[in-house]
């Protein structure tokens, strides 16, 4: 381990106590945007935030085409960034869904290859394959490609109880019960871990700061 990233554990662990040991987390959600930005005709924002319960470690901000596949690529910038900064070593790296911004889908298994980092995806609501396979068949090319790591993820996922309520799981590259630790113990008052709430909330604010500040003008810019 380097030695910058002895040091922040050293400080990780006097503020949050030895229950933070091995369960740091990249937590990645993207944030509110605008409806005329589907179709690749707009940005929302994309907020990765490293910490362990309601401790924030630090912040990155990306910006992800609506509806264009490039939220993978998204989530192994962020991962670089962080560890290139000799960041204290991430034990999983955390999303809502796999589907985000629109329909830009990212593949867990792909970007487990990449860094051997696990991904735990959480979905913090119920899907409706037949509605979503239907929707992409309407709206992309490659809907068949889009719609088989949607099913795949959803399929494989598993319904956890937890102390603050039920949610479903998909782990990779991590065992069931190594996976359920990290998700419980990021839990303070909601069935979301902290730390993804902590992505979700940020990234609306941004999205919603974004979108009111954009002048008429800049909007019919952006459709031309």
């Amino acid at each position: 381990m380097r030695k910058t990233e002895q040091v922040l554990r050293v400080v990780l662990l006097a503020v949050t106590g030895e229950r933070m040991q091995d369960k740091l987390v990249l937590a990645i959600d993207d944030g509110y945007f605008l409806p005329e930005y589907k179709s690749l005709k707009g940005y929302t924002p994309i907020v990765g935030v490293v910490g362990y319960r309601s401790f924030v470690l630090n912040i990155y901000l990306r910006l992800l085409l609506v509806d264009s596949m490039g939220i993978g690529k998204i989530f192994l910038e962020i991962y670089n960034e962080h560890a290139k900064a000799n960041g204290p070593r991430i034990d999983a790296i955390m999303g809502d869904n796999v589907i985000y911004g629109g329909f830009s889908v990212y593949d867990p298994w792909d970007i487990y290859s990449n860094i051997g980092v696990p991904l735990i995806v959480i979905f913090s609501h119920e899907l409706d394959l037949g509605r979503i396979r239907k929707a992409l068949e309407k709206h992309f090319i490659d809907h068949h490609d889009r719609y088989r790591i949607i099913d795949k993820a959803y399929r494989l996922s598993r319904l956890l109880q937890t102390p603050r309520g039920i949610l479903r799981i998909l782990c990779v590259g991590i065992d069931w019960d190594r996976c359920i630790d990290i998700v419980i113990d990021n839990q303070t008052f909601h069935p979301l871990p902290q730390p993804l709430r902590h992505a979700d909330i940020i990234a609306s604010a941004v999205g919603r700061l974004i979108s009111s500040n954009l002048s008429p003008i800049d909007r019919d810019s952006e459709h031309s």
